[in-house]
C-alpha cells in the first residue's frame, strides 16, 4: 500500500532530521569525536531509529507504505532483483576499486576498525535513501508529480548538506552524485522497495567512502 495524500508532516520530519543530523555532527566535531568511528556509527544508528519512529508515530504512516517491509511480504520480482543484482553491484565496485581493496588486504591491522567504518558507511547509505527517497521524494511526488518530484528531491540530495560540504565546486562530483541519485530515485519509484535501494547505496558508500577512509589511515600508518 502506497501513500496517496500529501502529508505536511513528512516535510517537517525531513527538516527536523536534517537539523538533528547537522547539530549532532557539530557537537561531535566540537568534542573532538569526529575521528571516533564508534561514535559516528552510534550517531548513524540513532538517526535511522529516529526516522523510523518519526514516520510511524508523528507521520502516522506505516514503514511498509514507503517501501520498508519484511522479507515474506516482498514480491517475487523484488526478491529476485535483490538476489541477482546485488552480487553484480558488488563485483562492479570491487573491480572499479580493486586497488583500494588490495591495499586494505595488505593492512590487516585495519580490519577491526575497518569493520566499524564500513558498517557506518553502509548504514549511512541506507539512511540517505530513507530520508531523501522514502521521505522527501515520496512527499514531493505526491505534490508535484513524478518528474518534478523526483528531480527536485534529487537536486536537494545532490546539492544539500549531504554532499555540498564534500564536493563544493567540484562539478564532476556533483554530476556523478546527481546521476546516481536519479537512478536510485527511479528505481525506488518503480519497485517501491526502499531496502533494496538502501543496500545498493550502502554498498556504494562502502567502496567509495569507506575504503577511501581506510586507505587514508593506511597511508598515515
Amino acid at each position: 500500500m502506497s501513500i496517496t495524500k500529501p502529508n505536511n508532516k513528512f516535510l517537517l520530519i525531513f527538516i527536523l532530521v536534517i537539523a538533528i543530523q547537522q547539530i549532532s555532527s557539530f557537537i561531535i566535531d566540537q568534542l573532538n569525536f569526529e575521528n571516533d568511528h564508534y561514535m559516528l556509527l552510534i550517531q548513524q544508528i540513532i538517526l535511522i531509529f529516529l526516522l523510523g519512529i518519526a514516520v510511524k508515530k508523528f507521520g502516522k504512516t506505516k514503514l511498509s507504505q514507503i517501501g520498508i517491509y519484511s522479507w515474506q511480504n516482498w514480491s517475487k520480482k523484488n526478491k529476485w532483483i535483490l538476489l541477482i543484482v546485488t552480487p553484480i553491484v558488488i563485483m562492479i565496485f570491487s573491480f572499479t576499486f580493486f586497488s583500494r581493496t588490495e591495499i586494505l588486504i595488505n593492512h590487516s591491522e585495519l580490519f577491526a576498525i575497518g569493520s566499524i567504518i564500513l558498517l557506518r558507511e553502509f548504514l549511512y547509505g541506507f539512511y540517505q535513501e530513507f530520508l531523501y527517497r522514502g521521505i522527501l521524494q515520496t512527499e514531493l511526488v505526491k505534490r508535484w508529480g513524478v518528474w518534478i518530484g523526483i528531480t527536485v528531491s534529487n537536486l536537494v540530495f545532490t546539492f544539500g548538506p549531504e554532499h555540498f560540504h564534500f564536493y563544493k565546486s567540484n562539478l564532476v562530483g556533483f554530476a556523478f552524485i546527481f546521476c546516481l541519485g536519479l537512478l536510485f530515485s527511479f528505481l525506488y519509484y518503480r519497485f517501491k522497495n526502499l531496502i533494496t535501494i538502501g543496500i545498493w547505496h550502502g554498498i556504494g558508500n562502502v567502496f567509495i567512502d569507506g575504503l577511501g577512509i581506510l586507505i587514508s589511515m593506511a597511508i598515515l600508518n
